[in-house]
């Protein structure tokens, strides 16, 4: 009896969802891309709702945002431009969290002979990869580390200046930079797609203590407020079975 009244209180979350089935224009920055599209399967099946989804940096999508674009859902990787946003009054503050905890590392295809965080000094790095800290968060928190190591003038020549996170990883799984600073997230997609070239090499994942969190932040934008799938999403996006989705992807929450 007790599983049967459970089995009809599911049914009736669920139809309580679908009723109202629709589509929700997400945008994500690039590092997010994969695990979005893992969340939107398991949310499909929770609501009956699509999420039609946009990638790319975070300060593209931003701009494409102030343009008009008709995004509902924007999943940016950082902080400051979804509070711009909010400060610009195109979404509100009770309508954003922090989604996700970002976390560094240093990819490398060289193989050093004790750690990898040693191939940053070695002269065999010719291309250092990282994503353009002026637009993407992690190419940021990529330059913050190379200061603090002391390192970012003297390395600074030998840049590669990526779009984004995702190109940034690219660049060294391809070959055209020996290392490069990418998201953890990143990593853990291309091991899944059993990417030789990362086993072949080293990683160090970097101390988060060297870069100012990456607090991955999402808000409702205020034209898609009467959208229920939208709310729905962002409400999903606080549950357990979300959280797992992202944590198994390479990332913190809160």
């Amino acid at each position: 009896m007790k599983k049967i009244v459970i089995y009809l209180l599911y049914l009736s979350v669920f139809h309580s969802f679908s009723l109202c089935a629709d589509e929700v224009n997400v945008a994500v920055a690039s590092n997010f891309k994969y695990t979005l599209e893992k969340l939107a399967a398991d949310f499909k099946v929770k609501t009956g709702h699509d999420l039609v989804i946009s990638s790319a940096s975070t300060g593209k999508l931003f701009a494409q945002i102030i343009h008009g674009a008709p995004y509902h859902i924007f999943l940016s990787a950082d902080e400051r431009r979804a509070d711009l946003l909010i400060d610009k009054h195109r979404a509100r503050e009770e309508n954003s969290q922090v989604y996700a905890l970002g976390k560094l590392v240093l990819l490398s295809n060289l193989k050093p002979r004790h750690d990898c965080k040693e191939v940053l000094y070695s002269r065999r790095i010719k291309h250092l990869a990282i994503a353009n800290p002026k637009i993407a968060p992690y190419g940021a928190a990529a330059e913050q580390v190379l200061t603090k190591l002391g390192l970012w003038q003297q390395l600074k020549p030998r840049l590669v200046i990526a779009e984004n996170i995702a190109q940034a990883s690219l660049f060294v799984v391809t070959g055209n930079a020996e290392a490069g600073f990418v998201a953890s997230s990143v990593l853990a997609g291309a091991k899944r797609q059993s990417m030789d070239v990362i086993d072949a090499g080293c990683v160090w994942e970097v101390p988060t203590d060297m870069y100012l969190p990456i607090k991955q932040k999402m808000v409702i934008l205020d034209k898609a407020e009467t959208n229920p799938a939208a709310r729905d999403f962002f409400q999903y996006m606080q549950s357990g079975e979300a959280k797992s989705i992202i944590q198994a992807a390479g990332y913190d929450v809160l």
